[in-house]
């Protein structure tokens, strides 16, 4: 995970073995190519990566204390397990990568979008949300939580993984604020409508 982190898919069989301790013959014992090994750390990585986060409040009891909890822990995780990989994982044409890493990034991202629509429900019920959370929502959670966010700010506006994560929980809590609102202003409007077409009939 350290080589990956460091060097991307260019790690190299001989770099891990020599940080491992043992020999790259013994590495291929296990592991049938350079991509498979890179593939199982990839792994790895998306597990350590998406592991529960202990000391969250309840986002009922307090949406801010989760959000900003939230988003701490994952742009630290990100930076911490992924490193330089994170670019080759946003820039690599799929149609390049191996047919094993490609798999492996393809069911992260499958179980990404849905821990991401979890986590946009939660906030968004927790917030006073009725119903399924607007589809804005959805994708302002998929960015301000993406360890890509992360890595971009720190590269092109020098900040810190927790400056990212201040950034990413007042964002998130300004937009959740601000559907809530426009779900309530639009709700008299329905019920309006449906009285004066009740009074009609």
């Amino acid at each position: 995970m350290q080589v990956v982190a460091r060097h991307g898919f260019e790690g190299t069989v001989l770099e891990i073995a020599e940080l491992s301790g043992v020999s790259p013959r013994t590495i291929f014992r296990h592991y049938k190519s350079q991509s498979a090994l890179i593939a199982a750390t990839l792994k790895d990585m998306f597990e350590a990566a998406n592991r529960p986060i202990d000391g969250l409040p309840q986002p009922s009891d307090d949406l801010d204390g989760w959000l900003k909890g939230l988003t701490l822990a994952l742009h630290t995780r990100g930076v911490q397990i992924f490193g330089e990989v994170i670019w080759d994982l946003l820039q690599a044409p799929r149609a390049a990568v191996p047919a094993v890493i490609s798999e492996i990034i393809e069911a992260q991202v499958d179980f990404r979008r849905r821990a991401i629509q979890h986590l946009t429900t939660t906030a968004w019920q927790a917030a006073g949300g009725k119903g399924q959370a607007p589809e804005s929502l959805s994708s302002a959670f998929i960015v301000q939580l993406s360890p890509f966010t992360t890595k971009t700010l720190m590269v092109e506006r020098d900040q810190t993984p927790a400056q990212v994560a201040a950034l990413s929980a007042d964002v998130l809590k300004t937009l959740l604020q601000r559907a809530v609102e426009e779900q309530n202003r639009a709700q008299p409007d329905i019920a309006g409508a449906m009285s004066t077409g009740e009074t009609e009939n």
